[in-house]
């Protein structure tokens, strides 16, 4: 049976307050927060952090695709799927595909992961990951809504799935909006609003009702529908125009989270999981120049439960943001402020040397005495003195600061607010030197023997080439991954 082995998500730390929007441009104010990406996060990152959560006690080596959703991807002649195979330390010999340029590449990435494995005897699992960072233009109704964040799935072929994937039903509309042309535009357009609500409306509901009948089912049958919006009056339509019975459609992210585009349907599922009924029937729907609309049934409550044990899902993410008190953090951040920024120089044969050390996370392990060295690339023990002894072993994601400095100058930038520069002693051995991120007053905050966790971030652009490593935070709770296993 095909379905939804385990799943994840990932939410930026810092929440926005809507109303420093309405502030800030002396507009009207709309309820609620969004979540946001710091500098040093992109929607490679978030997936990194998704993925993470969502293999939580599997071993990556035992997965054979990764599916790639964005519409706002790093590279545009250059997949993503490659670059998050290595960190997540995935196979060489699996498939990879971007899905972009679509807000339903999310839900469209799910469909034909299910497809793939169904026609395929060799590939029994495809992790799926969506992640977003839109920009939106400031000033713009589009700042109230555009929010950062990414989700998981992993799709399995198993004889005990806990979720079922029934069926998928996909509809192609070419609509007037919203877009973004690759050049000439920085954010995102859209000729007529009423017009997009009016496409939006037609083609999730179409797409669901083309589901339901295939399989003989009323909405009804429907214990949950998952389905992208962007605007609550919108979800509140869909819901009445289905005739889905009060609490099915799903609508518990904008007004908390925002609107992640492509990962938003995959994000409300995990939502709807942490109480599931036994059987129920549930739809997931991604909208964009058409929709996607999969069938989902649960068919073990307890195991269920189980995958939201060891991961942190949406819910332990939500526990543990922040709302920041002035929105030139938010702009900041964003750097949405033309000013002159520092470009260091980037080396392709440092990269392809050091991936394993800079992606996947790996040290090594004399095999005389055991002590663990990082990077990968020593030769001699520095306990025991051995030549030639070592093998190569994964690290883990959490450790200790050893001791730390705070430097206000990073990179040719002068920080007002310093940034922590720690050693790290990893849980189970190897010391590496990362900055630190998310780190409220560090000058109180930091101090050593305290716990951190890794987390991959944007580092720098440099060369014009996107730049990326480990660096530190304090413990959000993810579990401790060492080689897939907590």
């Amino acid at each position: 049976m095909i379905g939804i082995k385990s799943y994840g998500a990932y939410l930026p730390r810092y929440l926005l307050p809507r109303n420093l929007i309405a502030k800030a441009w002396d507009f009207p104010s709309v309820p609620g927060t969004k979540a946001f990406a710091l500098s040093d996060e992109d929607s490679l990152t978030m997936a990194v952090e998704a993925g993470l959560d969502c293999l939580a006690g599997i071993d990556p080596k035992s997965v054979d695709g990764l599916y790639y959703a964005t519409t706002t991807p790093v590279y545009t002649e250059k997949d993503t799927s490659s670059i998050l195979s290595a960190v997540l330390d995935l196979r060489d010999d699996i498939v990879s595909v971007d899905f972009t340029n679509s807000l339903k590449a999310g839900t469209t990435a799910v469909a034909r992961a299910y497809e793939t494995i169904k026609a395929n005897d060799d590939i029994k699992s495809i992790l799926v990951i969506a992640s977003d960072e839109r920009q939106p233009e400031p000033s713009t109704m589009w700042e109230y809504g555009f929010a950062d964040g990414a989700a998981a799935l992993l799709i399995a072929d198993e004889k005990n799935i806990p979720i079922s994937i029934d069926d998928t039903v996909s509809i192609s509309k070419n609509t007037t909006g919203p877009w973004k042309r690759r050049e000439g535009d920085e954010y995102i357009r859209t000729f007529e609003v009423k017009m997009d609500a009016r496409f939006y409306i037609e083609s999730v509901s179409t797409v669901m009702n083309k589901i339901l009948q295939k399989n003989d089912l009323s909405p009804k049958d429907i214990s949950c529908a998952c389905y992208y919006y962007d605007n609550p009056r919108m979800h509140g339509t869909i819901s009445k125009k289905m005739g889905f019975e009060r609490g099915v459609a799903q609508d518990s992210l904008f007004f908390q989270i925002g609107n992640t585009g492509t990962p938003m349907p995959i994000m409300l599922l995990i939502s709807a999981l942490r109480r599931p009924d036994e059987d129920a029937k549930m739809l997931m729907v991604g909208y964009g120049d058409g929709a996607d609309a999969i069938l989902l049934q649960v068919r073990d409550k307890s195991g269920v439960r189980n995958i939201g044990k060891g991961r942190m899902g949406m819910r332990d993410h939500q526990k543990s943001m922040i709302q920041i008190k002035n929105y030139d953090t938010f702009i900041d951040n964003k750097e949405l402020l033309n000013k002159d920024r520092y470009i260091r120089k980037s080396s392709a044969v440092t990269l392809w040397r050091d991936a394993d050390s800079v992606l996947r996370n790996y040290g090594v392990r004399c095999k005389a005495c055991g002590a663990i060295q990082y990077p990968t690339f020593h030769r001699a023990c520095y306990v025991c003195r051995a030549d030639d002894q070592m093998e190569k072993v994964k690290l883990a994601y959490k450790g200790k600061i050893f001791t730390y400095t705070l430097d206000h100058l990073v990179g040719g930038n002068y920080y007002n607010t310093p940034v922590p520069r720690c050693v790290i002693d990893m849980n189970g051995g190897g010391r590496l030197m990362l900055d630190m991120t998310e780190i409220e007053k560090p000058e109180e905050n930091v101090e050593i023997g305290m716990e951190v966790e890794l987390t991959f971030r944007r580092v720098h652009q440099g060369a014009e080439f996107i730049n990326y490593y480990w660096k530190c935070r304090p413990v959000r709770g993810r579990p401790d991954i060492v080689g897939g296993v907590k």
